[in-house]
């Protein structure tokens, strides 16, 4: 064999070797870290957007892991101070400082993050333009900079109806406070539960709290402020009013031993068609709907406002927050391949497929397939107190003022009493 044959050999060599290792991505094959907290849906649309978004870069592996969320919430943030993670989920930006607040306050872990330089920023990014104006500005947006992509918004205040049998009751959606004591009592005198509803966990039973809010006051941020700067806070005649009229249906027409029922079970009652109403988040729709199917029950159903004024005019809005939102590691060795990941799942076709998918209301303009979804779309989301509410590090138990303390949930008889406590609690934190 001549040197320069062996040369010829030697270059041909290198070069499919150099293929090989390429492949059709052009440069070396490369992970990208995921990490989120468990949810069914979620994990699967996002599993299957995954491997097509391998296919397109298949020089890109992605190693997606999950975990529930009281694990995924102690352990991403140490894999965030590590740089053990390129990318990763939280909430749409909520709890915002405003200038009552002072600056003692405790930041949320993403505002953190962002001062310490652990989120990178996207402002110019392209794909931003396929979101709504204001998805950026409320849910993506801190101090003037876009931080993260959303993927959607959630109603956590509605409330589901049973639309089939209202009207074989004759029964209309209620549109007041007394239209809905109203229904409820039909629904009872004809041997139907009015309510049922997952007291076992015992956050659920505070969501709906939000939507009595959003009624009875013009904006959840006088409430904020009034807390921060010395006013009635949880004693003003409107909160009262709230915890009175939510302690009224739970003492007198929600379903017996709901206290005991557990989360995602509760929706199966709902499905047997017995059960007029259920309180709970938009991001059961889906669900429900299943439920029916598997049920054979066939009842259309329906997802209103709180209808917590007299005045119809005050319950058109809904309470609710952004939802899953993805963040890109600042320190990441991989932040291309993270940004081009963002772009992927930011695209038109791919973010419809993923939104449907998990059921929430679309951050982008674009057609959802849920009746409920679209329905839904047509009314005012308002940011629900929990969004803007800050609390304050030593407060004591009672200073969140939730209904959960409220008889037949905890202990405590009256609203005024819990508005007492609460604010005495409140006032004496640091």
């Amino acid at each position: 064999m001549t040197r320069r044959n062996l040369t010829v050999m030697l270059i041909t060599a290198l070069v499919v070797a150099a293929v090989l290792l390429t492949g059709c991505g052009g440069g070396d094959t490369v992970t990208l870290r995921i990490n989120t907290w468990e949810n069914p849906s979620t994990t699967e649309i996002v599993t299957t957007l995954n491997e097509k978004f391998m296919e397109e870069y298949p020089n890109i592996e992605i190693e997606f892991t999950t975990a529930p969320t009281a694990q995924f919430e102690q352990s991403n943030p140490l894999r965030i101070q590590a740089a053990d993670v390129d990318i990763w989920s939280g909430f749409g930006f909520a709890n915002k400082p405003q200038d009552f607040h002072g600056d003692s306050i405790e930041l949320n872990p993403e505002y953190q993050n962002i001062l310490a330089g652990l989120i990178e920023p996207l402002d110019g990014q392209p794909f931003l333009a396929n979101y709504n104006d204001d998805a950026v500005e409320q849910f993506m947006t801190y101090d003037g900079s876009v931080y993260g992509i959303c993927m959607g918004s959630v109603v956590i205040s509605g409330i589901y109806w049973n639309e089939t049998l209202f009207a074989e009751l004759g029964l209309d959606k209620p549109e007041t406070y007394d239209e809905l004591v109203s229904a409820a009592e039909t629904l009872q005198a004809n041997g139907y539960t009015p309510f049922t509803a997952a007291g076992a966990p015992v956050w659920p039973i505070n969501m709906i709290m939000h939507g009595f809010l959003a009624g009875l006051y013009d904006d959840v941020n006088e409430l904020e402020r009034s807390l921060w700067t010395g006013g009635a806070g949880y004693e003003d005649s409107r909160y009262i009013e709230m915890l009175t009229k939510y302690q009224d249906l739970m003492q007198n027409y929600y379903e017996e031993g709901f206290q005991t029922i557990e989360y995602n079970p509760h929706i199966g009652r709902f499905a047997t068609g017995t059960i007029g109403m259920l309180p709970d988040g938009l991001w059961q729709a889906n669900g429900i709907a299943a439920a029916i199917d598997e049920a054979g029950t066939d009842f259309e159903f329906g997802y209103m406002q709180v209808p917590a004024s007299d005045n119809p005019a005050d319950n058109q809005a809904y309470a609710g927050k952004g939802d899953l939102m993805w963040f890109v590691h600042a320190k990441s060795k991989v932040k291309e391949e993270a940004i081009q990941w963002l772009e992927f799942m930011s695209r038109p076709e791919n973010y419809t497929e993923f939104v449907n998918a998990v059921g929430w209301l679309p951050t982008q303009p674009v057609e959802v397939e849920n009746p409920i979804l679209s329905e839904v779309s047509q009314f005012p989301i308002e940011l629900a107190f929990e969004q803007v509410h800050i609390g304050r590090a030593t407060a004591g138990e009672y200073a969140s003022a939730f209904p959960q303390y409220l008889t037949p949930m905890g202990t405590i008889e009256s609203p005024q009493q819990l508005a007492q406590r609460a604010m005495a609690d409140w006032n004496a934190a640091e």
